[in-house]
């Protein structure tokens, strides 16, 4: 992943999968990532990569004491598109 690669992110309303937006990954702040608007943009409110990944079908709810609970197994939320 770079720079200039396009990418399709799912859009939820409510939990609910909506549909579908696609977008140009940039780099900000040394971070590969998204802005989900030029609204977000203007406020600086960048979305990384790593913020895009998602409960997979082999992802398990765990719990590990003085960290407290997370998923297993994430996976890619996001699809590549051709260039």
């Amino acid at each position: 992943m770079k720079a200039g690669n396009r990418i399709r992110v799912s859009t939820y309303v409510m939990g609910y999968e909506c549909g579908f937006e696609d977008f140009t990954v940039e780099e900000f702040r040394y971070c590969l990532g998204i802005f989900k608007s030029d609204q977000h943009r203007s406020a600086g409110d960048f979305t990384p990569l790593c913020e895009l990944y998602e409960r997979g079908p082999e992802s398990e709810s765990d719990y590990i004491p003085n960290y407290g609970s997370y998923f297993t197994n994430l996976v890619q939320g996001w699809s590549d598109l051709p260039s």
